[in-house]
């Protein structure tokens, strides 16, 4: 990946797109409907989805003395909706799997110039009741060098 001005759409169609290739889809979709998207989606949805958003954005230090090189942190929530908690738990593991095992090798977030994958927090987030969704909030961030 190439940080370009639109580093931060770049990273998050990254991540969709590292989990849509390595996960499996447990429904069939009728459509242009999509298992994991980038926002939730405005139309009404088949669960389990999952979504990837962008959520922080730190830029602490320079690389060096006098450098316009920035080491830049983003973080992201990567929520996973599903119909019940053994699916959510799941989806979520598996979630966690793809990410952690695309850290190094052809195609991989280092790859990419994404370093340190930190998975910062799990929440989970449950609507009322027994037929109430559940899902998994969970947030990472990566590491990555930008120009000022």
């Amino acid at each position: 990946m190439v940080v370009t001005t639109r580093f931060i759409q770049d990273i998050v169609l990254f991540v969709r797109n590292l989990l849509r290739t390595n996960l499996t889809d447990p429904i069939t979709r009728s459509g242009n409907e999509q298992f994991i998207v980038t926002a939730y989606p405005k139309r009404p949805v088949n669960y389990p989805i999952i979504t990837v958003k962008q959520i922080n954005l730190r830029s602490p230090r320079r690389s060096g003395m006098q450098s316009e090189l920035r080491w830049t942190e983003i973080e992201l929530e990567v929520r996973i909706w599903a119909r019940n908690e053994i699916e959510r738990d799941k989806l979520t593991q598996d979630t966690f799997n793809v990410l952690r095992n695309n850290e190094f090798g052809s195609g991989s977030s280092n790859d990419e110039s994404l370093h340190d994958l930190q998975i910062n927090s799990g929440v989970n987030v449950d609507e009322s009741g027994v037929q109430g969704n559940k899902s998994k909030v969970f947030t990472i961030s990566y590491k990555f060098m930008v120009g000022v």
